[in-house]
């Protein structure tokens, strides 16, 4: 079991679902190193539960294990591997009894931890649980067209793709989705301004 996960790489994943294809075991575990922290942290980002997560996160990587042959080179594996995970994602939720609204975990990334001094840390922390708090507020298929966007670098087109919907939807969707949290961030900034005067 290798320590750290390989980088990256389409042409290389696309080389490895191939070889996946043909059943072969190391391939996969190749694979599995390269993309499953990826997809473990696009399900998460939408599921509270951390077991549920890694529950689903395995489920789509055992499907990448039994469907890579059908995999048809229209998309970056990542892409394809994502839609998957977005799918059980759904399913997962849609069996859950009271699942209307799943929390946002740890969406902004944790700032350097050489922070000069407490008063900063503080300021920091303020603005990441701000930040968390207008991410959760946002409609969930709207977390997710920022998410895909800013932490899997997908394209409009791609996103459009994940979701069934015309790149036109997908813009419609950021644009609304930036404008509601800047407006929360400014109301939220407004109020912790007038906390500390």
């Amino acid at each position: 079991m290798s320590q750290t996960a390989p980088s990256y790489d389409d042409e290389r994943a696309r080389a490895l679902l191939n070889q996946v294809a043909a059943q072969r075991q190391d391939a996969f575990e190749t694979l599995y190193a390269m993309l499953s922290r990826r997809v473990f942290a696009f399900v998460r980002r939408n599921v509270d539960n951390i077991a549920m997560a890694e529950e689903i996160m395995m489920d789509t990587m055992f499907e990448v294990w039994k469907s890579a042959s059908l995999y048809r080179g229209d998309a970056r594996v990542s892409t394809w591997v994502l839609g998957i995970a977005r799918n059980k994602m759904l399913m997962t939720l849609r069996s859950q009894p009271s699942h209307g609204h799943e929390d946002i975990e740890e969406f902004a990334e944790v700032i350097a931890s050489d922070t000069p001094d407490g008063l900063e840390a503080l300021e920091s922390k303020r603005r990441d649980a701000l930040l968390k708090d207008c991410m959760e507020r946002l409609p969930p298929i709207h977390r997710e067209c920022l998410h895909l966007l800013h932490f899997e670098d997908c394209s409009v087109a791609e996103i459009a793709a994940l979701q069934a919907v015309p790149p036109g939807t997908v813009k419609s969707r950021l644009s609304h989705a930036r404008a509601r949290l800047q407006t929360c961030v400014e109301v939220g900034t407004g109020h912790l301004q007038m906390e500390q005067a």
